[in-house]
């Protein structure tokens, strides 16, 4: 019944979309980017298939009318990030639009000039941290790191409540984290610890025999089967694959600790000297307003927008969530990420 609901709200979702005024959009930037490669708006982004094909269905019903389509297509940040690199070098890009998981990453393309500075008219609407410098980016998108839990091996009276019962003996060698050097969102699990507990942490947590994974999905999967207790996860895992609404009904579940779980963001920007740069700037605009953001926003994702966090009703203002300067998070990646992996292989 759950899961009905949520299908019902993001078909409503579309409907509607489709049936707005091309969100007040700039007109003559429609006109501009319809007649740019035929009117299609190439956008590379990290999440997952079906919300990138909902997203993609969105902006379609809305601007199809105006001769302008999109074509999104999944990618991972570092493989995105490199393709780009490699595309600005040979001055042939080929993107409109890139989003990845990495806030240092687009805090180095603006400062290289890299991205087309591109000042929505929905920009206002966000939290003053969620739009990078000159409007160079915005995060599209964000989700919550914290403790997913199995509920048949974890007792109600035992469900985790703190970053520190990762070194409760209980739990010896029934836990897993993200590995450092993998980067991205792990690297976030690192600055938080860090932040808030210092290089000990991870020391007891070695002692506790934890399991470094390659990916928070790992740990997903692993909870779910039962061959970890608890482990650090994603809101957008837990809730997809859990007994939420729209989830799969596995058993897994999320608990934010009482010291907070990091927020990742995705950061998108239009692209520079791209083959429809009117195009990109048309989709960030659209993405960036209430009905964009509602077009995909569900299952564990939070819009960073000031009046609206998802389609399941949560509210960014009453969730316990750590957000972490990224030019701070940057100047501390080598070093914490360094130290945190030798602690753990005690190499």
């Amino acid at each position: 019944m759950k899961r009905r609901f949520s299908i019902g709200v993001m078909a409503g979702a579309i409907l509607w979309l489709a049936a707005s005024p091309a969100m007040a959009a700039n007109m003559e930037l429609v006109k501009e980017a319809a007649k740019n490669k035929g009117g299609e708006v190439v956008v590379y982004d990290i999440l997952f298939k079906p919300d990138l094909v909902t997203m993609n269905q969105a902006f379609n019903q809305a601007f199809k009318k105006y001769g302008l389509s999109a074509k999104v297509i999944r990618s991972q940040s570092g493989a995105l990030a490199n393709l780009y690199k490699q595309e600005l070098r040979a001055g042939k890009v080929s993107m409109d639009v890139i989003a990845t998981t990495d806030p240092g990453m687009f805090l180095a393309f603006n400062r290289a000039d890299q991205l087309t500075r591109f000042c929505s008219p929905h920009y206002k609407d966000y939290y003053e941290w969620a739009v990078g410098k000159d409007c160079g980016y915005f995060y599209h998108t964000s989700w919550l790191q914290n403790i997913s839990y199995n509920p048949n091996l974890v007792k109600p009276g035992e469900v985790p409540t703190s970053w520190l019962d990762f070194h409760n003996p209980k739990w010896k060698g029934k836990l897993s984290i993200p590995d450092p050097k993998i980067g991205g969102g792990h690297y976030y699990f690192v600055f938080t610890i860090y932040k808030l507990f210092g290089r000990d942490w991870f020391v007891k947590a070695r002692n506790n025999d934890v399991m470094m994974v390659q990916s928070h999905g790992t740990t997903n999967n692993k909870v779910q089967a039962g061959e970890r207790n608890f482990g650090v996860n994603l809101s957008m895992l837990t809730r997809r694959d859990g007994p939420y609404p729209g989830g799969k009904g596995a058993p897994i579940r999320e608990v934010t600790p009482k010291e907070g779980g990091a927020l990742l963001a995705a950061p998108m920007a239009v692209t520079k000297n791209s083959p429809n740069t009117a195009g990109g700037k048309v989709f960030v605009e659209w993405l960036s307003s209430l009905e964009g953001q509602k077009a995909f926003t569900n299952l564990g994702k939070f819009s960073l927008r000031k009046d609206f966090t998802n389609l399941e009703g949560d509210d960014l203002k009453k969730i316990k969530y750590l957000w972490w300067d990224p030019e701070e998070m940057d100047k501390m990646r080598e070093e914490w990420t360094r130290d945190s992996l030798r602690i753990l292989t005690g190499q």
